[in-house]
């Protein structure tokens, strides 16, 4: 299912491991199901990308929207279906009809399903009643069959609420339910009693057979009934697969692309539009990890640039749409050529990562008190300054700036003064800055990055609020791993339908070192082989740097990924070095996203890159904050909970105090 609403949930890629499944089991058919809405959201991108995933590996494809409640399922529940097949057969789905399967009963309303289950009956299993507050049952007796919690203004004020989805909405006896959502709460109120359903009417409504158990907590067994499918729905697709396995369809009125072509997305689902016009330069883009991020946002990118030929090139390959400038952005002529593409185009966001070697925690800065080292005054760091040029220039509404960590305490906050003393010359008034672990929002890789957000319109600073945890409890998302992005890529035959995919040729000696490499640690020297001890040709005893020796675990995050052709580390169970395309994965970088250049020069654009899942967050927080014009009065609690990192607000404000 798509994850979350935000188009930057990873479990919205899930389908990209569905099609690879597909592709590497290779059944002579498949069914694939998702919400209505997969159809269209965020402008059918997802839709797209799926049906043309399958067609490519060799399938024709047929698609429908099927409402349950047509099939003898007492729930109105509307599911996109995609079915492949790579026969030329002739393949229909099914049509509507009300009557049950086998021993799969069909209901024609709520109450036919479960007017048995009103009393408490300990021999149906599942049939866990929750214990409601008086305050929440004092609610329910308020509410008519079929109707929903009056409007606060009409409630006695010791428990007015505003109205909450379905939580408050009672069913109707002689009417189908509306679309069961799983959680524990979640489910609708009886239709008599008051309290919300039980699992096992839940799955009633669903058309679960009663012998059929959902393990779990109570919680657990409302998600899992609440994110099935309707077996009896189930069953009338499977009629028609056999019935397409044996020829007996007449016609294929559902067929929408044949296998090896593409669908084009925009005349087929004929999705609305939810451009906002919202255009931004991308200075030292590098491979575009922020573009791609911010363009999947909802934003449009009108200019990047950056000096690395390669860059410029992966950059053709890619995104031949976009402008892109080439070449030093302190060079004179550069500057024009920025300035006149960018004339008379409203540019609302400026973002960039300004390299600042002068500022690195591996460069001179600890030299500093030796030899009166001013991070300031170092050649490298004019980029920092330059960047700053360009804002007052092209005086965008918004500005983000990422950077590597160690430059946040550099000098005792010798950076961060200049920073500021820029934004308020150039009136940028509301601005904050932090250290993010990427990790936090979905990368599969601990990153820690500086950035920086700012805005002259008097917004809040949105800081997109984390969705995974190291340690998460129970209704949270852990961190998501390495095996869970690169898995699929162990195997010799991806690296036909990836690129960026080819592994490095390793001498005898150095595979054999990978190889005492344990799961999740750095390689013991003195613990190996005399003979592996020494380097072949120098005859020096090897060092074992950070990276290079160091194997990645499956079940944990990646550590941070480093630019270079040797500096990646160790697949974590191949003895060899990650590819640049598992590196990619690491990175959130989409599949189709082709790194131009040599093995080493694909390497340093991976490694430098900024995650693309990182930037796609921050984005959609900085239109939902236009959108809803979020400022420090005007933030909702809605905001709070489901959307900002509230947790940062409260110690702002207690910092304020």
């Amino acid at each position: 299912a798509m994850g979350d609403k935000i188009s930057s949930d990873p479990r919205n890629e899930l389908f990209n491991s569905y099609i690879k499944l597909v592709r590497d089991l290779s059944p002579e058919f498949f069914l694939f199901e998702n919400v209505k809405g997969f159809k269209t959201m965020y402008e059918g991108r997802f839709f797209e990308k799926t049906v043309n995933g399958f067609a490519s590996c060799g399938y024709n494809i047929h698609f429908k929207i099927l409402k349950s409640s047509e099939f003898g399922v007492p729930q109105i529940r509307e599911r996109v279906f995609i079915f492949g097949t790579k026969s030329d057969k002739n393949f229909q789905f099914p049509k509507s009809s009300i009557g049950g399967v086998g021993k799969l009963k069909s209901f024609k309303n709520v109450g036919e399903a479960i007017n048995d289950l009103s009393k408490k009956d300990t021999s149906f299993q599942n049939h866990i009643i929750l214990n409601h507050s008086e305050t929440v049952v004092s609610r329910y007796k308020l509410i008519p069959e079929g109707g929903k919690l009056p409007s606060p203004e009409k409630l006695p004020k010791e428990i007015r609420r505003s109205n909450f989805g379905s939580t408050y909405e009672r069913l109707d006896r002689k009417k189908v339910s509306k679309t069961l959502v799983p959680g524990n709460n979640a489910f609708p109120i009886h239709p008599t009693l008051n309290r919300s359903l039980t699992p096992r009417e839940a799955a009633r409504i669903q058309t679960f057979p009663d012998n059929h158990i959902f393990e779990g907590t109570r919680r657990k067994q409302c998600i899992l009934v609440g994110n099935a499918v309707p077996p009896l729905l189930a069953s009338k697709i499977a009629n028609e697969i056999i019935k397409h396995s044996k020829d007996l369809h007449k016609e294929s009125s559902n067929l929408i692309l044949e296998k090896n072509n593409s669908l084009n997305v925009i005349n087929f689902a004929k999705a609305k539009s939810k451009k906002t016009n919202f255009n931004f330069v991308d200075f030292f883009s590098g491979a575009g990890g922020i573009s791609i991020g911010l363009k999947n946002a909802g934003m449009n990118c009108v200019l990047a640039n950056d000096f690395d030929k390669n860059v410029r090139l992966t950059h053709l390959k890619n995104f031949p749409n976009i402008n892109f400038v080439h070449g030093d952005v302190r060079n004179k002529n550069i500057k024009n050529e920025i300035f006149n593409q960018l004339d008379g185009k409203k540019i609302d966001l400026v973002v960039g990562g300004p390299p600042c070697q002068g500022f690195s925690i591996f460069g001179k800065r600890r030299f500093k008190n030796t030899k009166k080292y001013n991070p300031l005054d170092d050649d490298r760091n004019d980029l920092v300054k330059t960047y700053f040029e360009y804002i007052k220039k092209i005086k965008p509404q918004w500005i983000i700036m990422e950077n590597v960590s160690g430059i946040l305490n550099l000098g005792g906050g010798i950076y961060i003064d200049f920073i500021k003393k820029k934004l308020n010359l150039l009136n940028y008034k509301s601005f904050d800055y932090r250290i993010v672990n990427t990790a936090d929002y979905g990368v599969p890789q601990k990153r820690k990055r500086f950035i920086l957000i700012a805005n002259n319109t008097g917004h809040i600073i949105p800081w997109p609020k984390p969705k995974y945890f190291l340690e998460p409890k129970e209704w949270q998302l852990p961190y998501r791993t390495v095996g869970e992005a690169i898995s699929d890529l162990a195997n010799k035959a991806s690296q036909k339908h990836f690129s960026n995919h080819e592994p490095m040729k390793h001498s005898e000696d150095i595979t054999e070192r990978y190889s005492y490499v344990e799961e999740g640690k750095k390689m013991e020297v003195d613990k190996l082989p005399k003979k592996l001890q020494y380097a072949k040709y120098t005859g020096q005893k090897i060092k074992n740097f950070s990276h290079v020796y160091r194997r990645l675990h499956r079940n944990e995050p990646s550590i941070t990924l480093v630019p270079g052709h040797n500096a990646f580390p160790i697949h974590p169970w191949l003895n060899r070095l990650i590819t640049a395309r598992e590196a990619a994965r690491l990175q959130t970088f989409p599949d189709e996203i082709e790194f131009v250049g040599s093995s080493k020069d694909q390497c340093i654009q991976v490694g430098n890159a900024f995650p693309c899942l990182v930037a796609q967050r921050i984005g959609e927080t900085i239109l939902k904050t236009i959108s809803n014009n979020w400022k420090p009065n005007t933030k909702s609690k809605l905001a709070d909970y489901s959307i900002l990192d509230k947790k940062y607000y409260e110690q702002k404000n207690q910092n304020t105090n």
